[in-house]
């Protein structure tokens, strides 16, 4: 394991590798980007790039993980309190196409890390980071059915599915360029469907 830097500065230099790495790799995928060109994306040599990881596989890992934090942390951004779960749902949902929209690369990744499955390291980490995603949107949910908020009739794994299979439809629609939705106002109106519909209420 490569020492890690320490000297003052170190962690805004580790900071601003993986935010270059995030967009390389989106861009080229994990096989086709070069520790080069993560280097010239960040502004440092290929020298420093391994003073702070020990080699591309690392970079790479720690990219991942750092773009799907930055993703949780976009869906709860300027969300309204948890008591609220019809309105979580939806402003958590219009965060993510924010997100989509500002980090297209940094979305393309989290997708284009599912073809590195075949490496343990990056599968536990894939795996590690997901489930925490449903843990959370599950206790959301179940929260909301024992307030009363969501009907006992609805199942929470459904509800949970539905969610996070929001996010991989709106994501490969955006990628493939598909002409499903005219526009972001289509959507939204997919998640009121969505929300009216664990919620048993009309809009």
């Amino acid at each position: 394991m490569a020492d890690k830097v320490k000297r003052p500065g170190a962690e805004a230099r580790r900071k601003q590798i993986l935010e270059a790495a995030m967009e390389v790799f989106g861009a080229k995928s994990y096989h086709w980007a070069t520790t080069k060109e993560l280097a010239q994306a960040a502004g440092v040599s290929e020298r420093t790039l391994f003073l702070y990881f020990e080699n591309k596989k690392e970079i790479y890992r720690q990219a991942v993980k750092q773009a799907l934090q930055d993703l949780f942390e976009a869906l709860g951004r300027a969300a309204p309190p948890l008591n609220d779960v019809r309105a979580f749902l939806k402003i958590s949902e219009r965060n993510f196409l924010t997100y989509l929209s500002e980090h297209p690369l940094r979305v393309k990744l989290i997708f284009q890390s599912l073809d590195s499955m075949f490496d343990k390291d990056l599968l536990d980490d894939f795996r590690e980071s997901f489930q925490t995603l449903y843990k959370l949107f599950f206790a959301i949910v179940e929260k909301a059915k024992s307030r009363g908020e969501i009907s006992e009739d609805v199942s929470t794994l459904s509800a949970v599915v539905c969610i996070l299979g929001f996010h991989f439809v709106v994501a490969y629609v955006e990628f493939l360029d598909l002409d499903w939705f005219t526009g972001e106002d289509d959507i939204y109106s997919v998640v009121d469907v969505f929300a009216d519909f664990v919620t048993g209420r009309e809009k």
